[in-house]
């Protein structure tokens, strides 16, 4: 009995006994057939009900069956699978080479054996049936990240606004407490403010992720004084450095010009650096510790290269390759185990929106060198 859940067959062929015979073999087994007797019949009845599988003559007073069957190949949607089985008296080996080539699933001989033909008949069915859930499960995977996806930027955004008001609260007490109250009693709540302000950084650094993703950042570029954008990040780190006893530095070659780039997000990518090689710093009792940024021009001074350098526990040159990947984990020297998150791979993508890349050079025991380009513009 036939129903609308049936598998479809189309067939196309310019013989008419042929067909007969086709029919008259696969409908008592519960195929539903459609018929074209020519390759444009064929191709207007594909653009109004598509077969679970096509069975295809080879000879076609119109086209050629590899042309039709290339054709129908490339007009499917990508996601859309449906076997063709060539139909053929041609048994030379290039024939079956070229069917293949055009897009064929299988073939059959002339004359043609009925039970073979129902056996590649049901096999094809089941790779198709298997496509089908398979694209299934993935159009449901798709479905579940971009979920996801909106749960995390709503998370995100409803994160920012409580800690930019905290933020904003934390600037006030600092202000109003200056000079009235002890420095090391104003530490705290300075301390607080840069705490919050990472914490800020570090949530940006994942709404910025997704969107240079997904192609939708727009880079807003300014005139950068390099050696002014280095002084700026040093300010925001030189608390910190001066309690591990380390000294944070900058060098910044003759002769670089201004050059265009988006401020907040250079600002950032460094802040990133310089927070991860804070963290890669050998206790002082054991050796002082330095951070440098260093700028200078490429020898065709088209670039310009930025370096943050430091004296660390190193990397593995192991982890080179997955260092700027989401959340890779790395162990240093002393096998302690530093989460690298999303700083690392921000700093990449944001680089990468510039027309620059990035890589590291590292020796255990000695310190890391994280060099990005950036083209004058």
């Amino acid at each position: 009995m036939l129903t609308n859940s049936s598998p479809r067959i189309m067939i196309i062929d310019d013989d008419p006994d042929s067909v007969r015979l086709f029919e008259l073999s696969l409908r008592p087994l519960g195929y539903q057939i459609d018929k074209a007797y020519c390759g444009t019949e064929a191709l207007k009845l594909l653009t109004k009900n598509l077969p679970d599988l096509i069975l295809l003559d080879v000879l076609l007073p119109d086209t050629h069956g590899f042309e039709i069957c290339r054709i129908i190949k490339e007009k499917l949607p990508e996601d859309e699978f449906i076997p063709i089985i060539m139909v053929t008296a041609l048994n030379r080996r290039e024939d079956k080479i070229e069917g293949l080539q055009a897009g064929a699933d299988d073939f059959i001989s002339k004359p043609i054996d009925i039970p073979e033909l129902v056996a590649k008949i049901n096999a094809m069915l089941r790779i198709r049936s298997l496509h089908k859930r398979l694209q299934q499960s993935y159009d449901r995977l798709k479905k579940l990240e971009k979920t996801k996806e909106l749960l995390v930027r709503m998370l995100i955004h409803d994160l920012k606004n409580p800690l930019t008001a905290l933020m904003g609260s934390l600037e006030l007490l600092s202000l109003k407490t200056k000079g009235i109250i002890s420095p090391e009693a104003l530490y705290s709540p300075q301390n607080a403010l840069y705490i919050t302000e990472r914490i800020l950084s570090l949530i940006q650094n994942l709404l910025d992720i997704t969107k240079i993703e997904e192609g939708k950042l727009r880079l807003n570029y300014r005139q950068i004084d390099i050696a002014g954008l280095f002084k700026k990040v040093i300010r925001m780190f030189r608390a910190e450095a001066t309690q591990r006893g380390a000294l944070i530095q900058y060098e910044v070659e003759k002769g670089i010009p201004l050059f265009a780039a988006d401020r907040n997000l250079l600002i950032r990518v460094l802040e990133n650096l310089v927070s991860n090689a804070l963290k890669s710093l050998l206790p002082q009792k054991e050796r002082s510790g330095y951070i440098t940024l260093k700028a200078s021009l490429d020898r065709g001074k088209k670039n310009v290269i930025i370096r943050v350098i430091d004296n660390g526990y190193g990397i593995p040159k192991a982890y080179f390759p997955k260092i700027f990947d989401k959340f890779a984990q790395v162990e240093s020297q002393r096998w302690a185990r530093f989460n690298t998150g999303l700083g690392l791979p921000f700093c990449k993508l944001a680089v990468e929106a510039h027309g620059g890349h990035i890589w590291v050079e590292s020796t255990l025991g000695k310190g890391s060198i994280f060099s990005f380009t950036l083209p004058l513009k």
